[in-house]
């Protein structure tokens, strides 16, 4: 992979920081008591669909989503299944990847595999008229870290992942349906 290709991708403005955590409870408290970070939108479950290089993966776990400024903090639980999120951290906890909210995700796909860029992972995860497709990109032996594109859309349309208040809206509504 050389300079050139990595420019090649142009990515939009960091939009996310996902960290792997083993108790997401106990992290969110201390994000918000300690560094002043929340309110968090907390959602369970597993991805309608997620292929890794190995082929289809069961997974089930949480995220918690919080704003940062103008960074999305993303908190990660597993709680079932081997994945790309415990096979590289182990038993540990920390920095997974960063996040880069995207409009056409399978161009993204297609920019990255012509800069030499595997997809480690790629899901769909569904709930409630909130889709969000992710793939996690191969780039931790010379980025140090992980890169994902997120797609969201909302009942077909796009959704800004973003704007807090309708994440934890979508949450909300989850927790009362689900």
């Amino acid at each position: 992979m050389n300079s050139q290709s990595i420019a090649g991708l142009k990515l939009p403005k960091l939009g996310q920081v996902g960290i792997v955590v083993k108790d997401i409870d106990k992290t969110m408290k201390y994000y918000e008591r300690i560094l002043g970070i929340g309110p968090w939108a907390v959602f369970a479950g597993e991805p309608t669909w997620c292929r890794e290089k190995c082929g289809e993966v069961k997974t089930s776990g949480r995220i918690a989503m919080a704003q940062a400024g103008s960074v999305q903090i993303e908190l990660i639980q597993m709680l079932e299944g081997g994945s790309v999120y415990t096979d590289l951290l182990g038993e540990g906890e920390g920095l997974h990847h960063l996040g880069f909210f995207v409009r056409d995700i399978d161009k993204r796909l297609k920019a990255a595999q012509e800069a030499g860029i595997e997809v480690l992972t790629h899901g769909l995860l569904e709930q409630m008229g909130l889709r969000i497709e992710y793939a996690y990109m191969d780039t931790l032996a010379t980025g140090g870290v992980i890169i994902e594109f997120i797609q969201a859309s909302f009942l077909g349309l796009p959704f800004p992942m973003r704007f807090s208040p309708l994440v934890r809206l979508g949450a909300w509504l989850g927790s009362r349906l689900g």
